[in-house]
């Protein structure tokens, strides 16, 4: 006896293939990561997964690396600035001081970008599978409705 699967199986089918195969596709947008880090050949969804968090994770770091760099750089140049305040005449002492609070505003804003940008980056694999378990839910939901009558 041969089986012939009904339209609605074959369509039900398609919906469930079709979910699986965008899954991957989710963050095909995000061109960083995968510049960022070497494909390995995992092919399955797990493997793809810790991939990506390994590679968020290196992202981290070589942004936290970065960041102290820039940080230290402009620390610096604010005791450079300084120096030159304590050994200025007295008609330059404004002009230094006001770099100088340029500087350290500079310094501030770079700072608070570093948090908010780890912050991001420390949240992209929750909001990653986040976003794949409202997907699976979803493609749950629409094959049950199809295979119930309904869609």
């Amino acid at each position: 006896m041969i089986f012939i699967p009904s339209p609605r199986t074959m369509l039900a089918v398609g919906l469930i293939a079709g979910a699986v195969s965008l899954a991957p596709q989710t963050h095909a947008a995000d061109t960083t990561a995968s510049s960022a880090c070497q494909q390995t050949g995992q092919n399955d969804v797990i493997g793809r997964l810790a991939q990506r968090e390994d590679c968020l994770n290196s992202k981290v770091q070589n942004y936290q690396k970065q960041s102290q760099d820039a940080q230290a750089a402009r620390e610096k140049r604010i005791q450079n600035l300084k120096d030159k305040y304590t050994n200025a005449p007295a008609n330059e002492k404004a002009h230094l001081q006001k770099q100088i609070a340029g500087e350290q505003s500079k310094l501030t804003n770079l700072r608070d970008q570093e948090n908010q940008r780890l912050q991001q980056l420390k949240n992209a694999p929750q909001e990653q599978r986040n976003r794949l378990n409202a997907l699976g839910s979803k493609t749950r939901g629409d094959v049950s409705n199809f295979l119930n009558g309904g869609l």
